[in-house]
């Protein structure tokens, strides 16, 4: 929380509250789950100024993709007036409550060629950054 949300190092990486996605007015990506360890439910937060067309629908503002309910891949266009999409981890353990930034949650971000790879660590208390994996793929 001393960082006001910007990346910090810790054991050598840099760990991230949150990514702010550069977006275009009208961007499609795909979102794909790569891996969980977790007995807590695990999912990507997605907002931003605009809305989200998903699976038919248009969402304003913000949407989660749990990956107990959510195909393992998603095509997403982000409408955003600013151009940024803010991505971070939740996670649910049991209590119907959408958890983040608490307790060791924090993300590793990684460039890959044309995606962007999240390590996710979620409230435990441990550093292991396995407990959600997922990546991000700008493709139009």
């Amino acid at each position: 929380m001393a960082s006001s949300g910007q990346a910090v190092e810790y054991n050598g990486r840099q760990i991230h509250m949150v990514d702010r996605l550069p977006v275009t007015k009208m961007q499609k990506i795909g979102v794909a789950f790569e891996g969980v360890n977790s007995d807590w439910r695990q999912g990507v937060h997605l907002s931003t100024d605009g809305s989200f067309d998903v699976n038919g629908q248009t969402v304003k503002k913000a949407i989660i993709q749990w990956q107990d309910t959510a195909p393992q891949e998603t095509d997403i266009v982000v409408r955003s007036k600013s151009g940024v999409c803010l991505v971070k981890n939740v996670w649910d353990v049991g209590d119907g409550v959408i958890h983040s930034w608490h307790g060791g949650g924090a993300m590793v971000i990684s460039e890959q060629s044309d995606q962007r790879i999240y390590e996710c660590n979620d409230g435990r208390d441990d550093d292991d950054f396995d407990d959600l994996i997922f990546s991000i793929k700008l493709t139009e």
